[in-house]
Formats: C-alpha cells, sequence, structure tokens
C-alpha cells in the first residue's frame, strides 16, 4: 500500500552518510521501503517537512538534499514470534500455553501442541506461516520419538500435506523424510562442530547415521571415508539423495542394516559417532570391535545427573573394562541441548584402548 510521507532526496554518493546521521536522530519512519531512483535515494521521515528542514540544517558535513511529500511503500511487518502472531486469536488465559519452541526443516515445520491449544491447532498452524513464510506444511507432533526406527507419529494441520524436504545447514543439503525418519534441526551445530574435528584420510563410522547429516558435514569439509548405517532404510534413501545433491570432498557408504549386524563387514575406524542417546550404552560392544586401538569414540547420552559427566565415566568405565577396552583420555565433554524438562542431551568424546586379544 503506497502513503504520502515527508522524505529526503539525497544522491546515492552521500545516502549512506545521510541516513546513518538521521538514524542517530531518531528521523527515519522505519514503516516505510526507501524509495530508489537512477542515482538517488528517498527516504522517509517521521517530521513534518518544517521539522526535517530544521534538523538538516544542522547537518555537520555539507549535503545537498531535497525535502517534500513522497509516495512510499508501507513495509510488510512480520511477526517475531508465534506468540505475536496468534496471541490476538486466543483467549488470554490460553497465551502461557502458546509454545515457544517449534522446528523448521527445510519448507516443513513441526511443533508441540499443549492439550489446552487442542481446538485451535488450524489457527496455529496458520499462524506459522505468518512466522516463516518460506514454508509450505505444518505438522504437529503427536507422539514422542520411540521403537526402533526411531520416529514419531505427525498430524498434519495446515497447508501442503507431503513429508519430503530438503533442509539446507552450513550450505549442506540433507533430504529428510518428517514423517519416515528422525532429524533435529537443533544439532547442526554439533554435526558442524564434529566435521572439524576430523582429517582427511580419517575412517569414520556413524553407527546410527539417520538421514546422515554427520556424515554430510564431515564429506563436505573433509576427504575423509564415512560409512554410516542406520536400520532406517528410509533415512539411508534419503543420506544416498543427498549424496547426489551435495559436492563433497570424502566419501559416504550408506548401509541399510543394524549396526551389530553389518559392522563386523567394515575396516577399523578412526572414530565412531554413536548419536542414540537412550540407548548408546547397549552398543558399546560394537565400538569396541571396530575402533582401532587409540580412536575416538563420540558417546552421545541423556541425562538428567546433577553431575553428567563424572555418572556417566563411571559407568562407561566399568561397561568397557567388561569388554576388554578402556579409557585412554577423555578428549572433550560438553551439553550439546537440552533435550527435555530437567534433562540434557550431552556428549563425552573419548580415546580408547582396545584389548589385542
Amino acid at each position: 500500500m503506497e502513503v504520502k510521507s515527508t522524505g529526503v532526496k539525497v544522491n546515492f554518493a552521500n545516502a549512506e552518510t545521510l541516513r546513518k546521521w538521521l538514524l542517530t536522530h531518531d528521523a527515519i519512519n522505519l514503516s516505510l521501503s526507501f524509495v530508489k531512483n537512477e542515482d538517488e535515494l528517498i527516504i522517509p521521515l517521521i517530521l513534518s517537512s518544517k521539522e526535517a528542514q530544521n534538523l538538516l540544517s544542522s547537518l555537520p558535513e555539507k549535503i545537498e538534499y531535497f525535502i517534500n511529500e513522497f509516495l512510499f511503500v508501507e513495509k510488510i511487518v512480520l511477526p517475531k514470534n508465534l506468540f505475536e502472531a496468534i496471541s490476538n486469536l486466543l483467549p488470554e488465559t490460553l497465551h502461557d500455553f502458546i509454545p515457544k519452541a517449534y522446528d523448521v526443516i527445510g519448507d516443513i515445520a513441526i511443533i508441540e501442541i499443549p492439550d489446552e491449544l487442542e481446538l485451535y491447532k488450524k489457527e496455529i498452524g496458520d499462524a506459522l506461516f505468518s512466522v516463516f513464510p518460506s514454508i509450505k506444511s505444518v505438522y504437529h507432533k503427536a507422539s514422542a520419538v520411540s521403537g526402533e526406527l526411531r520416529i514419531r507419529e505427525l498430524e498434519h494441520i495446515s497447508g501442503e500435506k507431503k513429508c519430503e524436504t530438503v533442509h539446507t545447514e552450513y550450505g549442506i543439503r540433507i533430504h529428510v523424510n518428517v514423517c519416515k525418519t528422525y532429524f533435529s534441526p537443533r544439532l547442526s551445530n554439533e554435526h558442524n562442530l564434529i566435521s572439524k574435528k576430523t582429517q582427511d584420510g580419517d575412517i569414520i563410522i556413524d553407527l546410527f547415521t539417520g538421514v546422515g547429516p554427520f556424515p554430510l558435514h564431515i564429506a563436505k569439509n573433509c576427504n575423509a571415508t564415512i560409512f554410516a548405517t542406520d536400520i532406517n532404510e528410509t533415512a539411508i534413501n534419503c543420506l544416498k539423495k543427498s549424496i547426489e545433491l551435495n559436492k563433497l570432498k570424502g566419501e559416504i557408504t550408506p548401509i541399510s542394516g543394524d549396526c551389530r549386524k553389518v559392522s563386523p563387514s567394515l575396516p577399523k575406524a578412526d572414530r565412531i559417532i554413536m548419536n542414540l542417546p537412550g540407548k548408546s550404552l547397549e552398543y558399546l560392544s560394537v565400538a569396541c570391535q571396530q575402533i582401532k586401538s587409540g580412536g575416538t569414540i563420540y558417546f552421545y547420552y541423556f541425562s538428567k545427573d546433577k553431575s553428567p559427566k563424572e555418572t556417566m565415566l563411571k559407568i562407561l568405565e566399568e561397561e568397557l573394562e567388561k569388554l576388554g577396552c578402556k579409557i585412554i583420555q577423555v578428549i572433550d565433554y560438553r551439553k550439546v541441548r537440552e533435550s527435555a524438562p530437567y534433562e540434557i542431551q550431552a556428549c563425552l568424546e573419548f580415546s580408547l584402548k582396545v584389548s589385542e586379544t
């Protein structure tokens, strides 16, 4: 929508100097878009013509300008978050239940809606489009992640009813089927961090690769050999599509199957990624079998303990001793994210001595 307002016209050569000066005097009308002509810029002002003339007369630099009434286009102001987008549609008694967190995977948004807002699911889904104009579909988390395939039930609440998308993080394109695979965009920093810890020539096994974000990050940045295993065949098919979407330095071999059954056919690894936080302990025998002595394990786990590092380290040492393995050095420990109320996902990175027998 076009509106008439006071503005100041200035040559492009002096436009940035004048813009910054006007900002320091809170004189720019930020609800209107600047107008660009061939070699001039028109800056919308919140002042009357007389007020603008008085203000600009105190310009410290000699700049030619022209003050007049001009036509400007109003900016489309998007809501900053879901609360801004939906609060006016809900009774005030329900405002505290409006979700503050939601995941955007490619052009699909996934949100968890509390029971108190059950009747407003469609409105909440529609409102997310105003927060994220690029999304095409909205799903509600209808269950927790569960089962051997690590997936959750999703309920479609708005937009296109589609499950497949391409998600981008750190310039890497990741094919995801949100309905049949598990993928968390909240781990993007962790994916990138692990890729920076690897070296050219490394042999890496990702035991629970999912759609392959760790291997893709590593292979994008490093000439390594990565074996990516997962029991979810749909996830492995997504990884195969992602390999075609990216220009990779390293080599990824996607393998569909239980890592306990497929890993014995793989070479010994310099590094093993164990991102199955709820069950990683159950697969320590696989890691001991497949790691080179002195190799590095990235062990992810959930913890509600007050001393998550010390507690898990003690459990690991006891379990590894039974397997004839021993931690040589704890290389790193970090809290990856908050995974639930009073619960964190953490990573213990350690080198492992493997029994020669």
